[in-house]
């Protein structure tokens, strides 16, 4: 929750033209996740002036309260020169705000104690080391950056050179905030298409040039062609025929894509024929099984590891909407973080309701289910949702008659949109789905042509 003072004028830095601005003093974390985010990227209190198109943050006092790490930071920029009993007055009032919208039974100590800031980077800071951050962190994430630009300032025929050079350097963090950089630059569009483009061009010579970006590019070869194995088994694939996959082949980046693909069939009883299969071997072939059994232990637990704490991110994530004052609003600032694991524990927690009878949980979360899909509904590029919306047909006739009434809609970029997506379904394992959407493509692209008759 953000706690907004009054609408106030500032002038802009940069042209001096007067631009009303709306201050948010008061970040609730647990309240409002989307304004911890805003504040931590540095998005909050932004001036934006319509004539010489300046942005600049605003220097204004903040209470930041995060109830699950049980701080409660204050911050007052020393620019503003504040008497000090103008500063403890409104700082005061913001604190008593966090207390007042505090459950009597949720109150703690640290509500009395607020820590003072002596910059908003110490803030933020407190923050980062909060959520378990350290210095030492923010040190290296700065040292990637840096390297990052440094890249993108080498000239393109140096670069292959370049990276080479600073090989050492390129990580997994590093190309972990590479890619996330270049998915939010062509998030937004054509706003940062320049920058998508240099950021995409730089990740392909990283790929092509670093030791991290060979391996990345095995790894995923790899992964593609068990996942072509499996899919060719079919309705065969048991625990039985992934064990002879298995042990025919028991290399390592093979044995990590197993479980990447069917977690699921890698249970007590597949390590149980793994077992007896290591014990009938001999020689080599017994220490490559050996080898073989513990990278898949090894990549069961870090597989099992990350979905427990995706769980966990997922369940704190809709306890946080379900807080949040202004649900619509919150949903659509966590729409990047809202996943198919997060609508999949919001419907167990409808399902649990439902047979406990908790008919105020039951409205509340059927909600709140009801906001997201709307959001998300509205996020979806036209050519996916059309798409989405002919894979809810159960039979070719129902699509064909959805198909004949929208048929205004369809193009060639939609019908090729298929083709990409049924391609990508296939590769992904989702071989029913894939035929399925290229049945429906044959469809769609009939009615393209009829509709050019008529």
């Amino acid at each position: 929750m953000a706690s907004n003072a009054p609408n106030t004028t500032v002038a802009c830095p940069q042209c001096r033209q007067p631009v009303a601005v709306h201050l948010e003093q008061l970040v609730d974390a647990g309240a409002d996740p989307g304004a911890k985010q805003r504040l931590l990227k540095g998005q909050l209190n932004l001036l934006s002036c319509p004539l010489c198109g300046q942005t600049s943050m605003l220097g204004t006092p903040l209470v930041y309260h995060d109830p699950a790490k049980e701080l409660l930071l204050t911050f007052v920029p020393m620019e503003l020169n504040m008497r000090l009993q103008d500063k403890e007055n409104l700082l005061g009032s913001l604190t008593r705000q966090v207390v007042s919208r505090t459950p009597a039974d949720q109150r703690k100590g640290y509500l009395l104690r607020p820590q003072e800031m002596l910059s908003l980077q110490n803030l933020i800071n407190r923050i980062l080391e909060a959520d378990g951050i350290t210095p030492e962190i923010l040190d290296s994430q700065r040292a990637k950056l840096q390297l990052l630009q440094d890249l993108l300032k080498a000239d393109a025929s140096a670069l292959p050179a370049l990276i080479q050079q600073r090989d050492a350097e390129i990580d997994v963090p590093f190309v972990q905030i590479l890619g996330a950089l270049l998915q939010r630059a062509t998030g937004n569009g054509a706003a940062e298409q320049d920058t998508a483009v240099r950021l995409a061009a730089l990740s392909e010579q990283v790929a092509q040039h670093s030791t991290i970006g060979r391996s990345a590019s095995r790894q995923t070869q790899v992964l593609e062609e068990v996942a072509e194995e499996l899919q060719a088994l079919g309705t065969n694939l048991t625990r039985d025929t992934l064990l002879q996959l298995v042990c025919s082949n028991p290399d390592e980046l093979r044995t990590r894509a197993v479980v990447t693909l069917v977690r699921q069939l890698v249970d007590y009883e597949f390590f149980v024929g793994l077992t007896k299969q290591i014990d009938k071997a001999a020689g080599e072939q017994r220490k490559k099984l050996e080898a073989a059994r513990q990278v898949l232990l090894d990549a069961v637990a870090r597989s099992d590891a990350a979905a427990k704490a995706q769980g966990t991110a997922a369940a704190q994530l809709l306890q946080a909407l379900l807080q949040a004052p202004d649900e619509t609003a919150a949903v659509r600032e966590a729409l990047p973080e809202i996943s198919d694991l997060t609508l999949a524990i919001l419907n167990q927690n409808i399902e649990a309701a439902q047979k406990a009878g908790q008919q105020d949980a039951i409205a509340r979360l059927t909600q709140l289910r009801a906001t997201i899909m709307a959001e998300l509904d509205a996020s979806t590029p036209p050519a996916l949702r059309f798409i989405n919306d002919l894979m809810q047909s159960d039979t070719p006739e129902a699509a064909a008659e959805m198909l004949r009434n929208r048929s205004a809609e369809l193009t060639e970029e939609l019908l090729q949109s298929m083709v990409e997506l049924a391609q990508d379904l296939e590769a992904r394992g989702h071989a029913d789905m894939s035929a399925k959407l290229k049945e429906y493509h044959g469809l769609a692209q009939r009615e393209l042509s009829l509709a050019k008759w008529r």
